[in-house]
């Protein structure tokens, strides 16, 4: 999952972050994320955001995991461009995108400008 979730916080970032990876060297295991300088990146160094979208991530990833079961789920966002400015939004539009070659992807806003940056 972690694997797939790295994927699409890679471009859900814009290339922000090259990849996430399981942190193990506390006493809980955590993700947290790696730059494309090599340098890293706690979740509670990260934006919130960049939270935001890190759990966007996750939630696509799984969904994965769930299609490759045979089991395909319509994805419903509301309010998920609210923590995000119109590069990013982008760059989230354009993950989704790529998901909904393979499944439906449903997006609400009452913002405008969301529906420009869409088109």
């Amino acid at each position: 999952m972690l694997k797939a979730a790295s994927k699409y916080f890679v471009k859900i970032t814009g290339g922000e972050f090259a990849g996430l990876f399981s942190d193990d060297s506390g006493a809980t295991k955590v993700i947290a994320a790696n730059r494309p300088d090599g340098t890293e990146a706690s979740i509670e160094a990260m934006s919130e955001g960049t939270r935001d979208q890190l759990y966007l991530a996750l939630r696509l990833a799984a969904l994965d995991l769930q299609r490759e079961r045979g089991v395909h789920l319509p994805v419903l966002l509301d309010y998920v461009l609210v923590t995000s400015d119109d590069v990013r939004a982008d760059c989230i539009f354009s993950a989704l995108e790529d998901y909904s070659a393979h499944g439906q992807v449903i997006v609400f806003t009452h913002h405008q400008h969301s529906v420009e940056v869409a088109r």
